[in-house]
């Protein structure tokens, strides 16, 4: 997951507010508790530095410690800036509807994502009743240059945006199945702009395809996208584009026009 590089050089800038983020950055879904140790190294910043910001974490009640293994892990307490978010963020109650409706219509896993960095952030998701495989949980992240979600998103881009975006990317594959080639990954977004829409095949998870659209903010500018997952062998690519694109396509436009209302 990349992050973002912030401008330092202004005089409004609090550094050790960056440095407290970035120890509660440190965890993930794969990184799920932390030594001390770890922290540092993963952090960059120095242990006893690091020790007092954990501390100082602890006590506000954003990270949990394990007395027995001193670990750390991030506590319920996030889930309150999580909630504030998701209540501040019309799209998130504004696209609830329509959702819904396309989860109903095709019986499948659907979610809508934003972008945050170089990545795609997931703030909703209904999941299938048709399927056990494991899809991205609210808050969520993937890479956006591999991904049917975060290609809808860059088609909305400018050239230089996408060409910026990819630069500070980590291309690194996910599985066999991930498209790495830069002009290859021009060429997916290219396609959206002509059908309307993006696929993937089994690039993030393996067994998964999926289709997304992208959904444009009151200014016409692109603020996100919603998909639609399945899997394998029940589907196909090709039946993914036949019976899926058109669910996905009317459910980003449904979602702008109600953003412009």
């Amino acid at each position: 997951m990349q992050k973002a590089t912030p401008k330092t050089d202004n005089p409004l800038f609090v550094g050790s507010v960056e440095k407290a983020f970035s120890v509660l950055q440190a965890f993930s879904q794969h990184r799920k508790s932390l030594s001390l140790k770890e922290i540092s190294e993963i952090t960059g910043i120095g242990k006893s530095a690091a020790q007092r910001f954990c501390y100082t974490l602890v006590e506000l009640g954003f990270l949990e410690r394990d007395e027995s293994s001193r670990r750390m892990r991030p506590s319920a307490r996030l889930l309150g800036l999580s909630h504030s978010y998701l209540a501040s963020n019309p799209i998130s109650s504004i696209a609830a509807p329509y959702l819904l409706q396309a989860r109903e219509n095709s019986g499948e896993a659907v979610n809508l994502g934003i972008p945050m960095d170089q990545d795609v952030i997931y703030i909703a998701r209904l999941a299938s009743t048709n399927s056990h495989i494991a899809h991205p949980i609210v808050g969520g992240r993937a890479p956006m240059f591999c991904t049917s979600s975060g290609r809808a998103y860059l088609s909305t881009l400018s050239q230089n945006e996408i060409n910026d975006l990819l630069d500070d990317s980590d291309l690194t594959p996910i599985t066999r199945h991930t498209i790495t080639d830069r002009q290859e990954i021009l060429g997916k977004i290219d396609d959206v702009l002509n059908k309307g829409y993006a696929m993937a095949n089994q690039e993030c998870i393996v067994g998964e395809l999926t289709i997304a659209a992208p959904i444009l903010g009151p200014d016409h500018k692109g603020i996100g996208s919603v998909n639609i997952c399945v899997t394998r062998p029940a589907w196909t690519m090709e039946s993914v584009e036949e019976k899926l694109a058109p669910i996905v396509c009317q459910t980003a436009h449904n979602i702008t026009l109600a953003l412009s209302n």
